[in-house]
């Protein structure tokens, strides 16, 4: 996409005293100060690459409206901001009408509503993408003319920020300046949006705004004000409108964005299914830090040729199945190389990390939702599910079945999604990720999985579960469901010599892909520090070992081979057999001495321990910046310096970037949390000191 020309016209208006020094209207304040409002608010701008709009390249005549006129009629345009503080006055009677006052106190000579008139009156000529900033009386009236506020969200061209509602009067220029407050912060990135947005959404920049003024409001001695914006509905995307370009944007972003996905996996995502999880886990690369779709997975093809065949086949076999084991065992990892292949949103952008295990992986099942239960409530994934099945239910030609999820509250959750069933010859399949990771697992095996589980047993079943969940006793009578009829996939159970040949396949792909040890002549020493890895992870700890595991690990392989390569990639690579061999058995059997060893690299990062821990205690899609700021206070050590915001940002963009996962809010910030729950659970357990009750 070029570059869009950005523009502004900023007037600042104010009134040209009598010859005996008083102002042309009894009343009004002459408001002398307002050019220098507008000049400010230029420079402001200047750092979001707007260019001052000149009065010659007006229409020639050079009064205010001429101006406003002419910028709205400009063809060499493309974004526009009119900034005009000043004077405003409303007309007589209901007629919706807001007019400027020009220097002579007379008014200007058509209303605010008027210009709105020439750039929306004219759909099919070009007019810039408009925003007036009104910093004048009764300026909310032109924000909520009714014409307007029915008008498309997505088509209008013009919009409206207020200083005041229609009925208040403006005071102190308040809200000129407040923007140039909040656009001086975001430039010095004291606030910050994630640098995958091009925009700073707008609806964010004026809630700052607004924000502001009301501060400013309060340190005033009466005199109230609040501002206002266009009207639109409350479910309103406005991610579209570029008034504010971001001065974080890069286009390798750290979080991946829903304008940069696909239509149809941008649809899972809005819709809690969160495709990222499913891709990231089945491409196996978060250990080392690399992109998700080179593609590492290694091994369990004997689990995974029974699941696809049994996605394959949706009228024979268990209508329940689980998958099952310890942290880092790779349930995730299998259950996304299933829905990578199965989904049809999926399939398509995810050919790489499936199309080498031939039959192995199902085919395209368009009968299949799914939904990561990470941090998510027994609401949040009904209402996903019922969300899924109404679009499979419109791909299927059919009408979806009237009413909401929510309105009859004397059904059950279970009976309410499966009322919602799409028709068809075969039973829709859900797919149910990390379920001991939700909030009140309990909860939603109770109303929501075991009646489901009982439906699935049935002949006449209209729906078969896939769930995957660590085994603990508070999901026993669900495991015990899968387990009576064979159904239950442990993969901690697995017969070792499996685990060491698919681990060792694992270590080995990802030595090879990229760093120091790629070469052709380092073929031998890569495949001897792979199989040792592989071998020391899967053989029980020697007598006497300083490692902290003593028997089987209490952590996946997997996900243990894969951080300790990590710590591999950044160190000396070895040159000789005994080398490898040394660095292959020093591989840590605890995931807290893994974490240790990576750690130890960044001795001199003291904030990032802490910064760690304070995330291990993010709570749904993860933590922002200005949140986190303050959490990780409660594990800095005393004396410690406090941290910065700016040292915050360089420690997250980078000694920290490894560990974490980055979402997006709905305001642009950036969500935080670790990449895996396990390295959650042991930095709450190990957390010193652990906030209590009354510290939250």
């Amino acid at each position: 996409m070029g570059e869009l020309r950005h523009e502004v016209l900023s007037l600042g208006i104010a009134l040209t005293r009598t010859e005996d020094g008083d102002s042309p209207r009894w009343g009004l304040d002459v408001l002398e100060e307002a050019p220098a409002h507008a000049d400010r608010v230029v420079k402001a701008l200047g750092d979001f690459r707007y260019v001052r709009r000149p009065a010659e390249a007006s229409r020639g005549r050079g009064t205010y409206a001429d101006l406003v006129e002419g910028a709205v009629e400009a063809v060499d345009v493309d974004v526009l901001i009119v900034h005009i503080v000043g004077h405003g006055e409303l007309a007589d009677g209901s007629s919706e009408k807001l007019y400027v006052l020009g220097s002579d106190g007379n008014r200007l000579g058509r209303p605010v509503g008027a210009w709105i008139d020439l750039i929306e009156d004219h759909p099919q000529q070009h007019r810039p993408m408009t925003l007036f900033v009104l910093d004048v009386c009764h300026a909310g009236q032109a924000a909520v003319t009714a014409w307007h506020a029915q008008m498309d969200v997505g088509k209008r061209r013009a919009w409206v920020l207020a200083a005041t509602r229609a009925d208040e009067q403006a005071y102190g220029y308040r809200l000129s300046q407040a923007l140039v407050e909040v656009l001086e912060k975001y430039r010095d990135q004291q606030i910050r949006v994630d640098s995958s947005l091009r925009y700073i959404p707008s609806d964010t920049v004026w809630r700052d705004i607004g924000r502001t003024v009301d501060r400013l409001t309060r340190q005033a001695t009466g005199l109230p004000q609040s501002v206002m914006t266009s009207l639109v509905p409350s479910h309103a995307d406005l991610s579209h409108l570029p008034f504010f370009p971001n001065p974080s944007y890069s286009p390798h972003g750290s979080a991946p964005s829903a304008q940069d996905l696909p239509p149809e996996i941008a649809r899972l995502a809005d819709w809690a299914a969160d495709p990222w999880h499913f891709m990231r886990r089945a491409g196996g690369a978060e250990p080392v830090a690399r992109d998700w779709a080179e593609g590492y997975f290694s091994g369990r093809t004997a689990q995974l040729d029974t699941l696809a065949r049994w996605l394959d086949d949706s009228t024979a076999g268990p209508g329940l199945r689980v998958v099952t084991g310890r942290a880092g065992v790779g349930k995730s990892a299998l259950l996304g190389m299933l829905l990578c292949a199965a989904h049809p949103a999926l399939r398509r952008h995810t050919r790489r990390l499936w199309n080498g295990l031939d039959d192995h992986v199902p085919g395209e099942n368009n009968r299949i939702a799914a939904v990561h239960a990470r941090r998510l409530r027994l609401d949040d994934i009904t209402s996903s599910l019922a969300r899924q099945f109404r679009h499979l239910t419109t791909l299927g030609g059919t009408t979806p079945p009237n009413g909401h999820l929510a309105q009859d509250a004397a059904r059950s959750p279970a009976q309410r999604l499966l009322d919602l069933l799409p028709p068809g010859s075969s039973p829709v399949t859900v797919v149910l990720d990390a379920l001991d990771e939700a909030l009140q697992p309990q909860e939603i095996i109770a109303a929501l999985l075991l009646p489901l589980a009982r439906h699935a047993q049935r002949a006449d079943r209209r729906l078969r579960l896939l769930v995957a969940t660590r085994e603990e006793r508070r999901f026993g009578q669900l495991l015990g469901l899968a387990r009576d009829t064979g159904a239950c996939t442990d993969l901690s159970t697995v017969a070792p010599h499996e685990v060491r040949r698919d681990v060792a396949t694992y270590t080995r792909r990802i030595l090879k892909a990229d760093g120091p040890y790629t070469s052709g002549a380092q073929r031998a020493v890569r495949d001897i520090l792979a199989d040792t890895i592989a071998e020391t992870l899967t053989s029980p700890a020697p007598h006497g070992s300083q490692n902290r595991g003593t028997g089987s690990l209490e952590w996946g392989e997997f996900l243990t081979a894969g951080l300790y390569v990590h710590h591999l990639l950044a160190a000396p690579a070895a040159t000789t057999h005994e080398e490898a061999v040394r660095l292959g058995r020093a591989v840590p059997r605890s995931l807290p001495d893994v974490l240790e060893l990576d750690l130890r690299r960044h001795a001199d990062q003291i904030h990032l321990r802490p910064l760690l821990t304070a995330l291990a205690f993010a709570q749904g899609r993860g933590m922002p910046e200005s949140v986190l700021l303050h959490v990780i206070t409660a594990f800095t050590a005393d004396g410690d310096p406090a941290l910065s915001p700016q040292d915050l940002y360089a420690l997250l963009d980078n000694e920290a970037r490894f560990y974490l996962r980055r979402d997006i809010d709905t305001d642009g910030t950036t969500l935080y949390r670790l990449f895996h729950e396990g390295l959650a659970d042991w930095l709450r357990t190990s957390a010193s000191p652990t906030p209590s009750e009354d510290d939250q």
